[in-house]
């Protein structure tokens, strides 16, 4: 290809310093382990991400709480609420992905935005985590644990994949209904 001419529509030839500008623009994303040390609440600073990571996991556990007792349901609860604000959490990550992680042009797509993921995480850390306070059979924590640990390892696949601009997240869809 002739350097004078501009590149066919769609193509996009990244030099080693773009490619690593692309990389260090991912700053900030966290690790596996620091997504579910700040949804347990024992990590904070750096990434807005530990934040709104934390939020969800709280929004996810009142609404489990509420969900299986109402004995334990906060007084001022509402579910429509808590469901936008968890929403709300999902766009202010999405907004965050948009502007700090890379966005490679001929990526497979993902299927979910990062607020998506991380939401779905929180839940299934509240879930995973309200059975492990709650007990049971050895087989019933162990399953919880074991689907811990293999969501854990998927988000950190993700991480990578994304580094390696190997993907491209979606936008979110802002429709006025959450489809869970």
């Amino acid at each position: 290809m002739n350097r004078t001419e501009p590149p066919p529509l769609g193509h996009h030839d990244r030099s080693g310093a773009e490619r690593l500008d692309a990389v260090g623009a991912g700053e900030g994303l966290l690790e596996a382990r620091h997504l579910f040390l700040a949804f347990a609440g024992h990590v904070d600073g750096g990434s807005p991400l530990i934040e709104w990571a934390r939020e969800l996991s709280d929004l996810h556990a009142t609404l489990l709480t509420a969900s299986v007792s109402e004995e334990r349901r906060p007084r001022a609860f509402d579910d429509a609420v808590t469901r936008r604000q968890v929403q709300c959490l999902i766009g202010r990550i999405d907004e965050w992905s948009i502007l700090h992680l890379p966005r490679p042009v001929a990526a497979r797509r993902h299927t979910h935005s990062l607020g998506e993921v991380i939401s779905h995480l929180a839940r299934t850390y509240a879930h995973a985590h309200a059975t492990l306070r709650r007990g049971g059979s050895a087989e019933h924590l162990h399953d919880a644990a074991l689907h811990l640990a293999r969501i854990q390892e998927g988000y950190a696949d993700l991480v990578a994949e994304i580094r390696a601009l190997r993907i491209e997240l979606p936008a979110t869809f802002r429709g006025q209904h959450t489809w869970w």
